[in-house]
């Protein structure tokens, strides 16, 4: 999909005000940090990883054995403890907040239901 000019520069626009926002600005530095340790940044992966495995897994019809299930929610409490990925998550959850409050403000300004529309 090729998208007009002036789209583009309006999402370029957006994107640098999101960067620009303290919200975002605080997860792109609990980020950086996250990914600058070696150990939270592997935990981090792994659990990420493990996750779409077993969900790649679950979707194929496959029964996952309890034992891996336990297996993956022991790695994810483990993960969600560390300090580096739960500042990351913290701080992700205000950005999610940022984009909620901006659908609204689209919502509003274009007199339509954009979160339904972005949906479709």
């Amino acid at each position: 999909m090729t998208l007009p000019e002036e789209l583009k520069q309006v999402a370029r626009a957006f994107g640098q005000s999101l960067r620009a926002d303290r919200a975002g600005q605080e997860y792109l530095k609990a980020q950086q940090a996250l990914l600058a340790d070696a150990e939270a940044r592997d935990l981090d992966e792994r659990t990420q990883e493990t996750y779409e495995e077993l969900v790649a897994r679950q979707q194929a019809g496959e029964q996952l054995p309890r034992a891996e299930v336990d297996a993956f929610h022991a790695l994810n409490r483990q993960a969600r403890g560390h300090r580096l990925i739960a500042e990351r998550d913290a701080a992700l959850a205000l950005v999610k907040g940022t984009f909620v409050n901006v659908g609204q403000d689209l919502s509003v300004t274009l007199n339509i239901d954009y979160t339904n529309l972005a949906i479709d």
